[in-house]
């Protein structure tokens, strides 16, 4: 889930309202501090207030999943994550710490032995925590990928130079590899976007994991692709399955290509506020297409 700032503006009378109210009975922030809207979708809302997220769903069974994914992962991982600390099941609402540090996709610069280290690390904790978790399984096929990526190539393409609409055309006329069966603890969401760093680089968190599933590995290792390069990639997904097959680098490739496009229509949809995607989405680009399948 993309998350970006909107203004305070966008907070709904009866919104504030519950804000104070959670406020006044969990003392986690103060009466005066005013909330803002960080993103409202067809489900969930979540709030900035204080020093706090408050996350907000009328799917009540996915909060108490991602409640308990969030403490559990908390535990078992030495890299910070979110850590709920209240949690109003009846009413679909949590809260959580705001955890420190700059989304990655901010910083040109990135330390990546560092993000490595921290990602093969958060990773390892959260498959191994799995086994007292509740997690979706995400059986979206390659094929449906590809479609997605030919549509959203379609709506980008005015803004691609004529090499980059060369090279990811190129890959479209390929056929998406074939989905794999065997399906692991993802955070399907790992972009920088949601890798938190200090001034130095180094992680200080890993946030959004609403879209946790059982799914194929080669959709979080096709993210570190995209943000960090072939080696991380590599580096990463050696770490927790082993040397990558063939089949494996080109499933990671198609994926990290897919997210690429998605990324360019997000930050075109508001090149204002989401001016971060779209350099990040240029900067990615020539590793991120480089040779074939």
């Amino acid at each position: 889930m993309k998350e970006e700032i909107v203004t305070t503006s966008a907070v709904t009378p009866s919104d504030r309202a519950h804000l104070a109210e959670l406020g006044r009975r969990s003392r986690l922030w103060s009466p005066g501090d005013e909330p803002t809207l960080v993103t409202r979708g067809a489900e969930n809302t979540t709030f900035a207030v204080g020093d706090y997220i408050v996350r907000r769903s009328a799917d009540l069974e996915a909060v108490d999943r991602e409640v308990e994914l969030l403490t559990t992962l908390a535990r078992a991982t030495s890299v910070p994550t979110p850590t709920p600390e209240l949690h109003e099941a009846e009413r679909g609402t949590f809260a959580y710490r705001r955890l420190r540090g700059t989304p990655l996709i901010h910083r040109r610069e990135r330390d990546s032995k560092n993000v490595q280290r921290a990602l093969i690390d958060v990773l390892s904790a959260f498959r191994e925590a799995l086994p007292v978790t509740r997690l979706p399984v995400d059986r979206y096929p390659n094929e449906e990928w590809h479609r997605d990526a030919v549509q959203t190539y379609r709506s980008v393409r005015s803004h691609l130079s004529a090499e980059q609409a060369r090279l990811v055309r190129a890959f479209l006329d390929e056929s998406p590899p074939p989905t794999r069966s065997l399906i692991i603890a993802q955070h399907n969401d790992l972009g920088a976007e949601h890798i938190l760093v200090d001034d130095r680089g180094h992680v200080t968190g890993v946030i959004d994991w609403t879209d946790a599933a059982l799914t194929d590995p080669a959709r979080d290792i096709g993210s570190i692709y995209r943000d960090l390069g072939p080696d991380a990639a590599v580096c990463v997904g050696e770490a927790l399955d082993g040397p990558p097959s063939d089949d494996e680098l080109r499933r990671i490739r198609f994926h990290a290509r897919c997210r690429w496009l998605e990324d360019v229509a997000f930050g075109i949809g508001d090149p204002l506020r989401r001016r971060p995607y779209l350099d990040n989405a240029w900067t990615t680009f020539d590793h991120t297409f480089a040779g074939g399948s």
